[in-house]
């Protein structure tokens, strides 16, 4: 089926995210039928955390939530230094998320901010995670990452089980610099997220003028090149990711059941375009920590 590379991210479950979005969080309604459908269309995997929000306590409350395996995230820190109090801390977090999914055990925990484990005293936090997963409580342990320092920052000290990390077709920086040769080469399990940009490249010209005036033309570029092609912005964006060989899974972040189903056909679209031409080296584009500024 067309969902078995997907990882539904639930982030909108319990936030307002994205740049494009105009809806707010999703009601508990509407999420009972985007799992449903999700689960019948091959997606066996859902991906939260603490930080996003409600999102924990509604999957929790959902049936729909129990034939998915579940990634979650840790608390994050944020310090130059990680005490043992900071690593109480995450415990506490962790517990208090298996309790709102409604989960005695999870299928990966990730460190939700890599400069945790590379803070002095990050090897503390890496002995909770190992002590979680020796518990059976985590079956894989691993990390989110934004770019190919922290990458290799991270697999000098730790030998993650997972990654996850942000790729698309404007954002090609993991795949240019090597790292995702490199994950693959050691054998990690690599999770793409950002596929959309936070649906910044799904956006009208006109939004993107708006709210991020310096993506405009690359956007534009981007749009006119799919369109050249024959392919949705969506098709295009979903094909560019899951042809990396080196990516296991793809998060993509829905607001409907029916978007989700245009994503769900989408990832079984093929499509050719020139995926150099469209690249873009900008951080104050591509990174999304750049936008506020």
């Amino acid at each position: 089926m067309g969902g078995a590379r997907v990882i539904l991210g639930t982030a909108q479950f319990g936030l307002s995210y994205g740049i494009s979005n105009e809806g707010g969080r999703v009601g508990r309604d509407d999420v009972a039928g985007i799992l449903s459908l999700a689960s019948a269309r091959g997606v066996a995997a859902l991906d939260t955390a603490s930080a996003y929000g409600d999102s924990e306590t509604v999957l929790g409350s959902l049936a729909e939530s129990k034939p998915f395996a579940i990634t979650t995230k840790t608390v994050p820190i944020r310090a130059d230094t990680l005490t043992r109090e900071d690593v109480g801390r995450v415990a506490e977090g962790f517990e208090r998320s298996l309790s709102l999914l409604k989960r005695s055990s999870v299928d990966a925990l990730l460190v939700h901010d890599a400069g945790d484990l590379l803070a002095d005293g990050g090897e503390r936090l890496w002995n909770l995670l190992e002590s979680f997963r020796r518990d059976g409580r985590v079956r894989r342990i691993g990390v989110s990452v934004y770019d190919g320092t922290q990458i290799a920052a991270v697999m000098a000290k730790f030998p993650v089980d997972v990654v996850q990390l942000p790729v698309n077709a404007l954002d090609q920086r993991l795949l240019l610099d090597g790292s995702l040769a490199r994950l693959r080469a050691d054998g990690v399990s690599v999770q793409a997220r950002s596929a959309f940009l936070q649906g910044l490249m799904l956006m009208e010209s006109s939004e993107v003028a708006t709210k991020l005036p310096r993506a405009e033309a690359i956007v534009e570029r981007w749009q006119s090149a799919c369109e050249a092609a024959g392919a949705t912005p969506v098709a295009a964006a979903l094909a560019f990711v899951l042809a990396q060989p080196e990516i296991d899974h793809v998060v993509i972040g829905v607001h409907s059941r029916q978007h989700l189903a245009e994503c769900l056909t989408a990832v079984e679209t093929p499509v050719a375009l020139s995926w150099d031409a469209i690249a873009c080296n900008d951080p104050d584009i591509v990174d999304p920590r750049r936008w506020a500024s």
